[in-house]
This record gives C-alpha cells, sequence and structure tokens, in this order.
C-alpha cells in the first residue's frame, strides 16, 4: 500500500475546500430561492468566484435554453470543484514513503 509523507494535511485542505464550496453553495441556492426577481441577486457570481480558475470552462460552454442553462452550469461547477479538490489533494500529499 502506497502511503504518502503529507496524506492527513492534503485530506484536511481538500476537505476545507470543499466544506466552503459547498456552503458558498447552499448559500447561493437559498439566495435564489427566497429572490423574487431572477435578475434581483448576484449570489451566482459567488459560486463562480469560489470556484476559480477552473470555473472559467464554464464560459466555453455554449448556451442552453431555461431552465436547462442553470442546471448545466450548476453541474459545471460542482465537477470543477471536485477536480480543484483532487487537484488540491495531489498538490498536498507530498512523496510517497516506502
Amino acid at each position: 500500500m502506497t502511503t504518502w509523507s503529507n496524506r492527513r494535511a492534503a485530506r484536511k485542505v481538500a476537505l476545507a475546500y470543499l466544506v466552503v464550496v459547498t456552503l458558498v453553495f447552499i448559500g447561493v441556492a437559498l439566495v435564489i430561492a427566497t429572490n423574487d426577481s431572477p435578475d434581483g441577486s448576484f449570489a451566482p457570481v459567488l459560486a463562480f468566484v469560489v470556484t476559480l480558475p477552473a470555473s472559467l470552462v464554464i464560459i466555453l460552454l455554449p448556451e442552453f435554453p431555461e431552465p436547462w442553462g442553470g442546471v448545466v452550469a450548476g453541474v459545471g461547477l460542482v465537477a470543477v470543484a471536485l477536480v480543484q479538490a483532487w487537484l488540491l489533494w495531489l498538490l498536498f500529499r507530498g512523496h510517497r514513503r516506502p
């Protein structure tokens, strides 16, 4: 079994990132659910910002008709957040131990 020198620290960093992203996404969902007008909130921008720089890939997606545009963007942001958490784990895991 392969072990890494900083596996606990890497796990904590990746999980902390996922907790922050999850809390922001929950906040955005609550704001959208309680807001009467569709253009009255900049809350979705926070979800985009918290997943930067990989969320810039969302800009490359084609536009979909409503309501699918929001669904595709949301799924894309969740996928980007998971990929970034994995990359953080790779970055912080350290070197292999024999």
